[in-house]
């Protein structure tokens, strides 16, 4: 039985959502780690684990796909990143420390996973001049689920009294629901077919055809822009505590405006020319970031930097992502939406043990300034992208 387009859709945005949901309960970890008597530092350090298992999963996704098929791989993020929630869990009973390491270990290949196939499913449903759209609506789901849960999760210990392990338990639930959703829409799902990878490519030959490509400035682009994501948000909890403001301010209104922009800006956005809306959303994230500098001060400019940054980051990565997909060869662009992949979660889970480091000896003060300077980096990409490069390269692309 063959699925319609918009029941795939919705299948994958449901998924995304609760998936990112169980994720966004986990960002409370520096807080956690933190009664236990470790620093941001020693959260990094955990975090930094995940990137082995997302690295090696993204990586092998291609492979996995050829083998097994996209019906197949495409359910096992969510599966991975629940048995991730149960391993922490189990840490805290048996007070066992290394067993932190393989619970992010196991989030990291779900995720990486999640992240990855998500998109090359939803490729499937559409076509190159909706794909930045839908894209866009996508990650929205995505947002909304990371950015909702650490409120829910301060208001469950707040007034509930809910403990940590008590959120461990719902984040693992809330990922098996995201298992069942994956298997469901994959079940006899015609479409995903069509994005099996031919044996034409693999390994170093496939990473060098695929780098050599126009796409591969865009890679450079979202690994920047990740180093500023993860650090927002997964230091934000602490980064909040040294200033005296209250983390939820940030999670609210960075939430409500990826979302809320992502839904009502995207379709106008995308009648813009892709080189005019990134680089001046790039120059909001900037901004954005240069106003977190007062938000100690008045959680107006917290609230207002917050809902910037969110506004920015929210519509620029989507772009990015469908450009990314857009100069690649059509055969090709399952591999690009991989390496894509890969460049975001380097950036993802081993920056915020050098943000960590860096926010611990020098400040936070000083970990802004290095976002500053990764935003204004990403910024520059892309405008030696469309002024040099796309305006050289062939209206064709060609594989040498």
């Amino acid at each position: 039985m063959k699925m319609k387009n918009q029941t795939i859709r919705t299948g994958l945005y449901f998924e995304r959502l609760t998936v990112a949901f169980s994720s966004g309960l986990f960002l409370v970890l520096p807080l956690y780690f933190k009664k236990l008597g470790w620093d941001e530092v020693f959260f990094g350090q955990v975090y930094a684990v995940g990137a082995i298992g997302t690295i090696l999963c993204v990586a092998l996704g291609a492979v996995m796909i050829r083998s097994i098929g996209l019906s197949k791989v495409a359910p096992l993020g969510s599966l991975f990143y629940a048995i991730g929630c149960l391993l922490y869990l189990t840490s805290d009973s048996i007070k066992n420390v290394n067993l932190y390491y393989f619970a992010s270990l196991f989030q990291g290949a779900g995720w990486g996973l999640v992240f990855t196939m998500g998109p090359i499913c939803m490729s499937t449903t559409v076509d190159s001049k909706t794909r930045s759209y839908y894209f866009t609506i996508y990650a929205a789901y995505s947002t909304l689920g990371v950015g909702v849960a650490p409120l829910i999760a301060h208001g469950l210990i707040e007034y509930l009294h809910w403990t940590y392990q008590d959120l461990f338990v719902l984040g693992s639930a809330f990922s098996g629901i995201a298992f069942l959703i994956s298997s469901i829409v994959a079940r006899s799902n015609a479409y995903y077919e069509s994005a099996n990878i031919g044996t034409g490519l693999s390994g170093w030959s496939e990473f060098v055809v695929v780098m050599r490509q126009p796409s591969s400035y865009f890679f450079v682009m979202v690994l920047f822009g990740a180093c500023v994501y993860t650090a927002m948000i997964n230091l934000q909890t602490t980064f909040a505590t040294a200033q005296g403001i209250d983390y939820t301010v940030f999670y609210f209104f960075y939430s409500l405006a990826v979302v809320l922009s992502r839904f009502f800006l995207s379709k106008p956005l995308s009648r813009i020319a892709p080189k005019s809306s990134i680089i001046y959303l790039m120059l909001l994230m900037i901004s954005a970031l240069a106003l977190m500098f007062w938000a100690e001060y008045s959680l107006l400019f917290y609230a207002a930097s917050s809902l910037l940054l969110g506004i920015s980051y929210g519509l620029v990565y989507p772009i990015i992502q469908a450009q990314a997909t857009n100069n690649a060869p059509a055969h090709l662009q399952p591999q690009t939406l991989v390496y894509f992949s890969l460049s975001y979660f380097f950036a993802v889970y081993l920056f915020p043990y050098l943000g960590a480091s860096i926010a611990i000896r020098n400040g936070y003060s000083a970990l802004l300034w290095i976002l500053i300077l990764s935003a204004s980096a990403e910024l520059l990409t892309a405008f030696y992208f469309y002024n040099v490069v796309f305006r050289i390269s062939t209206t064709t692309l060609t594989v040498k």
